[in-house]
């Protein structure tokens, strides 16, 4: 794309020589020149008086300065208040197209040289126009910029290069040219974008301003435009739209793709089947935990359900796990200390006597509540038997729907499960099977729409869909990259060379976690380290793969608590907490049991000596001679309580007195039922 702007000044690394030299920008549409050009407008007024310039920084939004838009509408600089009136705007570096605009926020000119940024909201959008992403840069005095004025002498536009230095206490940063002989920005170039070249993107935005007496070139930082705006920091400061290794939860929904078909599916059998529950299941990483939570679990509050979600860890009671849901749905994150234990213990107290549905229906004061119950990784539901009841009770009362995921390696060992067993009986079996090419295409393109300053570079997309494709259990590994991906951007690029750099959808979970590992586990720590990853993960009975676990802060003591810290800063571990147990860690995902070579090796020691059980609260030598020593006590005293009865029962059923000859013997007693 040729735009037909000049440069003035020289190259930012050259040495002063070739000032005012004409050059036409590259053509490549990944260059800064292509991109500028592309979200560069001119601001006019309704009588064609041109202001300034500005920049897309959304479909339907433009930046600029508010004195750009005084001059526009003819407006007095003094004047306080936004100037009514419509704007036009075109992009003369882009070709035909206009657009007309608003003022939708305002910070005027003031005293102190603070201020002086308009947005302008644009009624339809440019055709072809690509918002410019900007970026916060931190330091930059020295950086190498650009910036592109729409001048009298050159209307079409011109570049001008130059060094940004340091911050003025208005918040602003002064551009000097680069080289001697260049002077301060004329009038055009107010509202324009600075390119930092060293950045990679916008970090700044054109405002001319005098000093002294002497005129000098200065420009708003990104910082300040959003101080300045705080409406803006949505734009200008975007969160990333993928979730990494993270759950899909309910109110994810909005940014969740790819599973529409299976979500209304499994929400249909749900609210019309003829068995009241749903197993989804299939092979860790193929997404199930997302699919329940934030595809079904919203479609069916549609429909008027409240969703109750427990999440078996293994260890907590499901009694207690879901009169601590209860409790958070009724009061928030609730009371703390004594009144909250109390709370629980009610709510426990409720669900024995009333069932779920009953109690759901007092904690949260709805008489005709309707319930769907998600048992997120029923695989780690722990074998109690008197929790059959209230999780599946019987008869299954018409308020209560039950959504289970559960592992595909796990489904033929549930029947004989005292939980899974009850469940599967009243649930129809659903299996998720692996994303296909388009599936897996919306989880990598359709968060971007959030993010309209953000693209990918040309052909990383395939790329990505080539390695997804042939990974088992891709998502969590998928997730990941492009997490990264985005940490990573330059010039509003997802880029391939960091996707290489990172080690693609294969390698790069493995290769963070273990340079996290590396960081985080010094010699000096190594052997408390390993135990730390022993506690994360079980084996289950019957040689089935393994599962992660949660380790409390007692259970692992302060030195393996202070590594695992340092590990969920790096987002291999998350921290979280227990209403009985305290403070909990856990991986951040299943995936990382393979694609993380130190927790694979130690997994792999862990099932070829399957007695040793994980290190479990502190593995303090004295508090285990304490246990064994009451563990002896307790067996020595019912050995002699079961020899005592043993003596009894002889007695009891031996006959002092022989029995007449030829008298029919006398009927044992039948052993009682266990």
């Amino acid at each position: 794309m040729s735009t037909g702007a000049h440069t003035v000044g020289v190259p930012p690394d050259g040495d002063g020589a070739g000032a005012d030299l004409a050059v036409t920008p590259s053509a490549d549409e990944g260059s800064p020149d292509a991109a500028l050009a592309s979200a560069v407008v001119r601001v006019a007024g309704t009588g064609g008086t041109v202001g300034g310039a500005g920049f897309l920084i959304a479909p339907d939004l433009v930046i600029t300065c508010a004195h750009v838009v005084r001059d526009a509408l003819g407006s007095p600089r003094e004047h306080p208040g936004a100037p009514a009136g419509e704007l036009t705007l075109d992009r003369p570096l882009a070709g035909p197209g206009r657009a007309a605009a608003e003022v939708a926020h305002w910070a005027p000119p003031r005293p102190d040289r603070t201020g002086d940024i308009a947005v302008l909201r644009l009624r339809e959008p440019l055709p072809g126009a690509v918002p410019l992403a900007m970026a916060e840069a931190g330091s930059l005095w020295g950086h190498p910029v650009r910036a592109l004025g729409l001048t009298r002498t050159f209307p079409d536009g011109i570049w001008q290069a130059g060094r940004l230095r340091g911050e003025s206490a208005e918040n602003r940063v002064l551009l000097s040219a680069a080289d001697r002989r260049g002077g301060p920005l004329e009038h055009g170039f107010s509202g324009g974008p600075v390119w930092d070249e060293q950045a990679g993107a916008v970090v700044a935005m054109v405002v001319v301003a005098e000093s002294s007496g002497a005129r000098q070139s200065f420009a708003i930082p990104t910082e300040s435009l959003i101080s300045e705006i705080p409406a803006l920091a949505a734009v200008l400061r975007p969160a990333s739209p993928f979730r990494g290794l993270d759950t899909f939860l309910e109110p994810d929904a909005d940014g969740y793709f790819g599973r529409d078909a299976e979500a209304e599916d499994i929400a249909g059998l749900l609210l019309r089947g003829d068995l009241p529950g749903v197993a989804l299941t299939g092979p860790s990483g193929c997404g199930k935990s997302s699919l329940a939570l934030a595809g079904v679990a919203p479609r069916l509050r549609a429909e008027g359900y409240e969703v109750l979600v427990l999440r078996a860890d293994g260890d907590t009671p499901p009694r207690t796990a879901l009169a601590a849901e209860l409790l958070r749905l009724a009061a928030g994150p609730g009371p703390h200390g004594g009144d909250r234990s109390a709370a629980l213990r009610g709510l426990e107290e409720e669900l024995t006597r009333h069932g779920l549905v009953g109690a759901a229906r007092r904690a949260l004061g709805d008489p005709a509540g309707r319930y769907l119950l998600v048992l997120d990784q029923a695989e780690q539901l722990p074998a109690r038997p008197e929790a059959a009841g209230l999780l599946f009770p019987d008869p299954h009362p018409e308020a209560l729907r039950t959504l289970l995921t559960l592992r595909a390696d796990f489904l033929e060992a549930a029947p004989s499960h005292p939980l899974l067993g009850p469940a599967l009986a009243r649930a129809t079996v659903r299996p998720l099977l692996p994303m296909t090419r388009a599936q897996l295409s919306e989880v990598i393109l359709r968060p971007l729409d959030r993010a309209p300053a953000v693209s990918y570079d040309p052909g990383l997309v395939h790329r990505v869909l080539d390695d997804a494709g042939a990974e088992p259990g891709a998502l969590p590994r998928l997730g990941f990259v492009l997490d990264r991906l985005w940490d990573e951007r330059a010039a509003g690029r997802l880029r391939f060379t960091s996707y290489e750099e990172l080690g693609g959808v294969s390698d790069a979970l493995g290769r963070h976690a273990e340079a996290a590992w590396r960081a985080c586990a010094g010699p000096a720590d190594r052997e408390e380290a390993l135990r730390l990853l022993t506690g994360l993960v079980r084996l289950p009975p019957g040689g089935r793969a393994p599962l992660r676990s949660t380790l409390t802060r007692a259970e692992a003591g302060e030195t393996r608590w202070r590594i695992a810290r340092a590990l969920a800063e790096r987002r291999i571990l998350v921290l979280g907490g227990d209403p009985e147990r305290g403070p909990t860690v856990e991986l951040a995902h299943e995936a990382l049991i393979d694609a993380w070579p130190a927790l694979a090796r130690q997994t792999a020691a862990l099932r070829e000596s399957p007695g040793a059980s994980p290190p479990r609260r502190g593995d303090d030598p004295a508090r285990e001679r304490r246990l064994r020593q009451r563990t002896l006590a307790v067996l020595g005293a019912l050995l002699v309580i079961a020899a005592v009865a043993s003596s009894l029962l002889y007695l009891a059923n031996t006959d002092p007195a022989p029995a007449p000859r030829g008298a029919a013997p006398a009927a044992l007693p039948l052993p009682a039922q266990r």
